[in-house]
């Protein structure tokens, strides 16, 4: 097949969810021997408009951010022109649109294009928005607010509507779909996110990474690495330890990952007296990621919504590191199978201390049940999350029909 990837982030650096996602589908297909191109917006820390990634070609176009009507406009030209470019030589079999913004005008203007049109939903766009841009101030303020929220939500379902197939990474994506779009449910996939299994994997002697990372090996070593934002649940992860005071005394915590809410968090870490128990690690670089994973004894997922899948729960897991998260979006249908033991009660700061206290205390006291979970939580992702399952099912989706539905 001939696949195009419409996008809104590049598959060339995955410093993200989002960006990973993509960079592993075009990956896996042109392992699986299919033409892979991608169109996306222009990268500010690279001015490259064609970059080749393993051997698939990413056309980038240049996009006006002066306000949102010019960010709409810009975006709609530049993708129907990138599109052009790339599909000078050819039309294709299919069409992944991965944000609905980037596949809007193409599936509008040059729905001729490509014999068949499939949306990768990683999140609803206005929800997305919402969460990260909090009611203003003014009426003026949250007005706006709520018709960038709207105008998002119109444009993904204009362009979910006219797509033969919509994927979603789980069965609480799927209901966010329905709820959101009222798309017809025989539209909807479910194909679940993964981990690169071969990176991403178990260590006999923990002590040694922590070592390498500078980390003490004589106490608790907690992890999380998220986007710095409200709906991550940090602040309530801070609170917690707060909450157990002396009972959490001997533990570690480091949080990975840049956002709008690092100084808010290192307010309170200072305000909570947390400033020798947590530290602020910044952006991961990935090719360190899976040591911070090994070096810890649990790692944390205190999410407080919208959690559409969680690719870090199943990279913890591939790495023989137990989760422990809130019963939040998807996280439950992926640490139920592992444990229900892996869920806090809420995602409040009380039921995350006591979840928290509960495994730690539990790992002390018998140390087999934390290799327990370990393997556990690792046959899992070898035997349902995996990249390689991840393309062969996606494979078989984009081939269902030669031409729309």
């Amino acid at each position: 097949m001939n696949v195009l990837f419409l996008s809104e982030v590049t598959a060339a650096n995955a410093r993200n969810g989002a960006e990973r996602t993509l960079r592993e589908q075009v990956l896996g297909l042109g392992k699986r021997g299919h033409a892979v191109s991608v169109v996306t917006r222009a990268m500010a820390e690279d001015p490259r408009l064609a970059v080749s990634v393993d051997g698939a070609t990413e056309h980038r176009y240049p996009f006006s951010r002066r306000n949102e009507v010019a960010f709409v406009l810009s975006s709609v030209v530049g993708s129907l022109r990138a599109l052009n470019g790339a599909a000078v030589r050819h039309d294709f079999d299919a069409t992944l649109i991965h944000q609905s913004l980037a596949g809007l005008g193409p599936i509008i203007f040059q729905r001729a294009r490509a014999r068949r049109w499939v949306y990768m939903c990683l999140s609803l766009a206005h929800e997305e928005y919402l969460s990260r841009n909090q009611p203003g101030k003014t009426p003026g303020e949250r007005m706006l607010r709520r018709l960038n929220a709207y105008g998002r939500w119109w444009v993904e379902r204009a362009v979910m509507r006219r797509c033969s197939r919509v994927i979603v990474m789980s069965d609480f994506m799927r209901k966010r779909v329905l709820a959101a779009h009222h798309i017809p449910e025989s539209k909807l996939c479910l194909l679940p996110g993964a981990v690169d299994h071969r990176k991403f994997h178990p260590v006999a002697d923990r002590a040694s990474i922590r070592r390498q990372l500078g980390l003490p090996t004589d106490c608790m070593v907690l992890f999380t690495v998220r986007n710095l934002g409200p709906r991550m649940g940090l602040e309530n992860l801070l609170r917690a330890l707060n909450e157990q005071g002396e009972e959490l005394r001997d533990v570690l915590v480091l949080i990975g990952g840049e956002g709008p809410l690092r100084p808010m968090l290192e307010g309170l870490i200072r305000n909570l007296d947390l400033t020798g128990r947590v530290r602020l690690l910044g952006f991961i670089p990935e090719e360190y990621l899976p040591r911070y994973y090994q070096a810890a004894d649990l790692m944390l997922l205190p999410t407080a919504e919208l959690e559409g899948f969680g690719l870090v729960t199943v990279e913890a897991l591939a790495c023989g590191t137990p989760v422990l998260g809130t019963p939040v979006g998807a996280t439950p249908e992926i640490l139920a199978q592992v444990d229900p033991v892996l869920l806090t009660e809420g995602h409040d700061p009380g039921a995350i201390a006591k979840g928290v206290w509960r495994l730690l205390r539990l790992f002390r006291e018998r140390p087999e049940e934390r290799i327990r979970l370990s393997s556990c939580g690792r046959r899992l992702v070898e035997e349902t999350y995996t990249w390689d399952l991840h393309a062969e099912q996606l494979e078989r989706i984009l081939e269902e029909n030669s031409t729309e539905d």
